[in-house]
């Protein structure tokens, strides 16, 4: 249903990358149609195209509940975009869509699918531009002429191709956004072209309000988890520095490793959970300024398990993570660690990293029993520890960050 004329440059725009099509299947479509009787009275020619007609509708029927499926399933606010500008093209065999966001009194053209550019990127004043009437009016407009239409902010349409359009509101109470479509040609927008629209923009409504629902209950899990582990901190630190220290060199060591973005953006997450464990010391062993007994410290080991089991039973990535960390992050690569005595391999990379991360934040930042070592000795220390304490991996990978990201990790305040 696309129009021929607009692929090339449009590929050539997005560098190449392919959106998803919603072609229409009509084998069933076609199979209902032959095998329906013609109409008594109608000529073989009006019963042709009675039959192209049904399969036109049978495919743009496909094709609406192949982009609801995609929309369903979209993550992000920007995938939705890109999916109806898109959709919004195929289904009205248009020339060009936009998806239009409001944006307190203006009109954000937030994304677009075209034969040559439109407006992507610009702002408007509600009042003076059509998104901004079909939002503030919540109903559909089809102009056949943009050029006639004392709506139609005309300056705005002479660099482009658009001759004739038809937009509707996303949301019919208090509506967030709209949907065009625009020909190249004069064209009068059918009712069916506006309908299949309107149905575009209540499906898109929906998503756009659960990928806002997912986005917030996301907010609030990091905002607990940051919380969580502030707790531990502040334990025997007083600052919530350490943890975010070694958030930070834990994501820049997995990237370094070659973790996947996700598995970064999830030790970062989960990393600052490490030594949430430490809740359930007391703080006559967790404070204690001298030094411990070997009864005390056989305590203290005792956070990893305690933290695995107060994240455990979690569902999410980030929260299964954290607990991978919390159990493992005291392991050492020659199987000396604790609490299983794991080794090598057998530890997962998640805490091999996180191991690594909090040895050197440590080191180089004082407490009441110690003071902070130079950059220059701690990278020494994680160096002569590599294949004892440390994989050898992270270990050269934690080189490779060079001295001015080092130093800058070791001279964060704390």
């Amino acid at each position: 249903m696309r129009k021929p004329g607009g692929s090339s440059a449009h590929a050539a725009r997005t560098g190449g990358l392919e959106r998803p099509r919603f072609e229409p299947s009509t084998d069933a479509a076609e199979q209902i149609v032959e095998d329906s009787r013609a109409r008594p009275g109608l000529d073989p020619g009006a019963n042709r195209l009675e039959r192209r007609s049904g399969r036109v509708r049978a495919g743009q029927h496909d094709a609406l509940i192949s982009v609801i499926q995609h929309l369903s399933l979209a993550g992000s606010m920007g995938e939705i975009r890109r999916i109806v500008s898109h959709a919004a093209r195929q289904l009205t065999g248009a020339d060009g869509a936009t998806f239009v966001l409001r944006s307190g009194d203006d009109c954000f053209y937030a994304d677009e699918d075209a034969i040559s550019p439109l407006w992507k990127g610009r702002r408007f004043p509600m009042d003076s531009c059509v998104s901004g009437w079909v939002m503030r009016s919540r109903e559909p407009l089809a102009i056949e002429d943009v050029y006639r239409d004392r709506r139609i902010l005309t300056a705005a349409y002479r660099q482009t191709f658009v001759k004739s359009l038809a937009m509707v509101p996303i949301r019919q109470t208090d509506p967030v956004g709209a949907i065009g479509s625009y020909w190249a040609r004069r064209h009068r927008p059918t009712e069916e072209q506006v309908a299949l629209l309107r149905a575009l923009a209540n499906s898109t409504a929906v998503a756009m309000e659960a990928v806002r629902a997912r986005e917030e209950l996301e907010r609030t899990g990091l905002e607990v988890i940051d919380r969580l582990a502030l707790a531990a901190e502040y334990r025997d630190d007083e600052t919530r520095a350490h943890t975010d220290r070694v958030a930070r060199t834990s994501r820049l060591l997995a990237q370094a490793v070659g973790l996947p973005e996700i598995e970064t953006t999830l030790i970062a997450r989960a990393a600052p959970l490490h030594d949430v464990g430490k809740l359930a010391i007391p703080d006559a062993v967790l404070l204690k300024p001298g030094r411990l007994s070997e009864a005390e410290f056989g305590l203290i080991k005792t956070h990893t398990t305690a933290g695995a089991a107060i994240l455990a039973g979690s569902s999410t990535r980030v929260l299964l993570m954290a607990e991978e960390i919390a159990l493992t992050h005291h392991e050492r690569w020659d199987g000396d660690g604790y609490p299983a005595g794991l080794r090598a391999d057998a530890i997962p990379i998640t805490g091999r990293i996180v191991a690594l991360a909090d040895v050197f934040d440590a080191l180089t930042h004082g407490r009441p029993y110690k003071s902070a070592w130079p950059v220059r000795a701690a990278v020494a220390e994680i160096l002569r520890s590599s294949g004892r304490h440390f994989d050898p991996a992270v270990v050269s990978a934690f080189l490779k960050l060079g001295p001015a990201i080092l130093a800058e990790l070791a001279q964060q305040p704390q």
